[in-house]
């Protein structure tokens, strides 16, 4: 891999793509212009195994020529390089600095593969008792949050989505993670099982005053006792006239994000404060979440910080 201090020409193109399990964004850069960004539901549960006709496709909507010479390079991010995913690129160890991330991309070998394809590597965290952790996707949006922060980057993050990553960096590197199943739990509970049916009869987005009340309950119960026995409560609640089921769904919002929360406070101390990347409406609830426990919040822009994580793999990943 070719890598070196000068952007890409001013007019080349070059792509960026977060691919994640059930969603993913694409980018396409002239140079240092975004020129257009595709949103779409592809996926690796939509498109796999048929990756590369997916990647085809998808380079086509963008308006990229991919038979140039040189090919324009396209850097994917997420589960596109799990065991699952088109080619599974080994993990990272934690130890290794997040700026170093663009002379760790692994080319695309696959037969069917576009001729400048690479993947970003996730990161794998351990601790001396032998806990394990991993990333895919969330390392660069890191990387793109040290690029902004610069000097001030050290601390702690959260990422949500169906599997929200909790992390701190210190040095640039990623020193603790921890990961929930929070987003994954709750579709699930809402699908099938014992609480489905009163959980689809309301919103868990706290939008109207009752709904909010009961997300505050599920934070505040999630602090007393076993995490299945405060879902479980949910239940008991509606099925005895405490809470209504319009605002079961947020009870067990509440008490799922309130789960991850109680469970970090005591490693964050009473002073920190916690930068939020990702979906706008899980970074505001987990906002609400945060000042009922007494902690501050900051948001990053989620387009801010993945650009900023494309700009410096621009500058010095693959040509």
């Amino acid at each position: 891999m070719a890598v070196g201090a000068d952007s890409p020409g001013p007019t080349r193109d070059w792509v960026g793509i977060d691919w994640g399990t059930t969603h993913r964004r694409a980018s396409r850069f002239a140079g240092a212009t975004l020129v257009k960004r595709i949103d779409d539901a592809q996926g690796l549960i939509a498109c796999a195994p048929h990756f590369a006709r997916s990647l085809s496709a998808l380079i086509h909507e963008l308006g990229v020529e991919p038979d140039t010479t040189p090919p324009p390079p396209i850097v994917m991010a997420g589960m596109v390089g799990s065991a699952s995913g088109w080619q599974e690129v080994p993990y990272l160890d934690a130890g290794t600095p997040l700026r170093e991330l663009p002379q760790r991309l692994q080319r695309v070998v696959r037969p069917d593969a576009l001729p400048a394809a690479w993947i970003v590597p996730g990161v794998c965290w351990r601790d001396a008792r032998g806990a394990v952790d991993v990333m895919r996707g969330e390392e660069t949006q890191l990387l793109g949050a040290i690029e902004l922060l610069g000097d001030r980057s050290d601390g702690w993050y959260l990422l949500p989505g169906t599997h929200s990553k909790w992390v701190q960096l210190h040095g640039g590197r990623v020193h603790w993670m921890r990961t929930y199943l929070s987003g994954e739990l709750f579709a699930l509970l809402q699908d099938k099982g014992t609480l489905s049916a009163i959980m689809r009869a309301g919103h868990a987005s706290g939008a109207t005053a009752e709904e909010r009340t009961a997300f505050e309950r599920g934070v505040a119960f999630s602090a007393g006792a076993a995490l299945s026995h405060v879902l479980f409560a949910a239940r008991a609640q509606v099925v005895t006239g405490g809470l209504a089921q319009e605002a079961a769904a947020a009870f067990v919002s509440g008490a799922l994000f309130g789960a991850e929360w109680h469970d970090v406070a005591g490693r964050l101390g009473p002073a920190s404060s916690i930068r939020l990347i990702g979906d706008a409406r899980l970074s505001a609830r987990h906002a609400h979440c945060a000042a009922l426990l007494g902690f501050a919040t900051e948001v990053l822009d989620n387009e801010a910080v993945q650009d900023a994580a494309w700009a410096r793999l621009r500058a010095e990943g693959p040509r």
